[in-house]
């Protein structure tokens, strides 16, 4: 119990004045919230009013950021009516309350489940998975409860390897550094500890090919380091041990990631949480360190020639363009020179995968013991 009290004192701690941040509640405070809504509900009926509810505004207006650049949302809200001009409105309306209904049951019975398991109880009321996650979100952003807080936690997706000991509650403590695969990252990580094996550093990597190469080599052995992979794009559970590994541990956080734009945007979801995540984004925000892959690591910083085989480099996409312009709005008021040099730079519009860099390992260790990271 005490060990869960801090985990919400430690949550709610980032909730601040001029944000409007999800938090850590109690079953019976949850499901409190949930009766209160539905008595809203029956008093609107019961006066003949349009029922309405009143979410904190998930649009990209209502984003803010503190002072180290972590995503928030402010004080601004929007209102959703059963009867309203948008059909799609009104669908929204019904598709919250079955949300909602499905959350008491989870909590009434005692229950966690992952996302994708909440879907599927509800398969037949939603189009996709996609429609059923931003449905979860105006439910965060209604109730201001956490995930955690409403019996749903992130499906498990991503790995951890390296120097560091794994704790669950109740289950027998597991070395991280005795697999060459790595240990699958579960959905639920509420309970988890780490204890420490002499780890200097953490490694995130962005893909799981290169997390496998430096398993099988077991870097650990050569650099003192956990690695830890989100198959891409982060999963809120790989964040969450990230952050959690990042505090027991008090070591460098470093990064790898593809050169290109996606590459800096995984970057910016570790560093400062995402926008889509909303109110819940900044509780799984950690100080990542951008160690590569860097400009400079693909051209010559004299003459700007190309220091790996050309036949390595692409051109971007059109979901390359998009999200360069994200960043670009994102790192706009962030202060750190060698980002928004790196965005200047990446105009070549040419892009390189991990892969590319020539003797990877050896690149690693050079960056690390002269400290290239930014």
């Amino acid at each position: 119990m005490a060990a869960a009290n801090r985990q919400v004192q430690d949550f709610n701690s980032h909730v601040g004045d001029d944000f409007y941040d999800a938090r850590l509640t109690e079953p019976e405070e949850t499901k409190k919230i949930i009766e209160n809504l539905l008595l809203s509900f029956l008093s609107d009926v019961a006066n003949g009013k349009n029922p309405s509810m009143e979410l904190i505004s998930r649009s990209g207006g209502n984003v803010l950021r503190d002072r180290d650049g972590t995503v928030h949302l402010g004080k601004a809200k929007t209102v959703k009516r059963l009867f309203s001009n948008s059909g799609a409105g009104s669908k929204s309306f019904v598709k919250i309350w079955q949300v909602l209904s499905l959350i008491y049951q989870l909590l009434d019975e005692g229950k966690v489940v992952t996302q994708r398991e909440a879907y599927y109880c509800l398969v037949q009321q939603f189009k996709n998975q996609n429609e059923f996650n931003s449905i979860l979100q105006d439910v965060v952003a209604l109730t201001q409860c956490a995930r955690r807080s409403l019996g749903i936690c992130a499906s498990g997706s991503g790995y951890i390897a390296g120097l560091v000991l794994w704790k669950e509650d109740g289950a027998v403590p597991y070395d991280c550094s005795v697999s060459e695969s790595g240990k699958q990252i579960p959905g639920i990580v509420d309970k988890l500890t780490f204890a420490a094996l002499g780890a200097r550093y953490i490694l995130v990597v962005e893909k799981d090919a290169i997390f496998n190469n430096l398993c099988r080599q077991k870097f650990w052995e050569t650099l003192p380091c956990v690695i830890i992979t989100g198959c891409g794009y982060p999963p809120l559970s790989v964040r969450a041990v990230t952050r959690k590994l990042s505090e027991s541990l008090q070591v460098p956080v470093l990064g790898l990631f593809d050169y290109n734009p996606h590459g800096m945007g995984i970057l910016l979801t570790y560093k400062f949480g995402s926008t889509r995540m909303g109110t819940e984004s900044h509780a799984f925000a950690v100080d990542v360190k951008w160690l590569g892959v860097h400009y400079y690591d693909i051209f010559d910083s004299t003459n700007d020639s190309c220091k790996v085989t050309e036949d390595v480099l692409q051109p971007w996409s059109p979901s390359d363009e998009k999200t360069y312009s994200g960043l670009c709005t994102a790192l706009k008021e962030y202060v750190n020179p060698f980002y928004h040099r790196e965005l200047r730079l990446m105009q070549k519009r040419v892009k390189a995968e991990i892969e590319a860099i020539p003797s990877l390992k050896e690149t690693i260790l050079h960056k690390i013991h002269n400290k290239i990271y930014y």
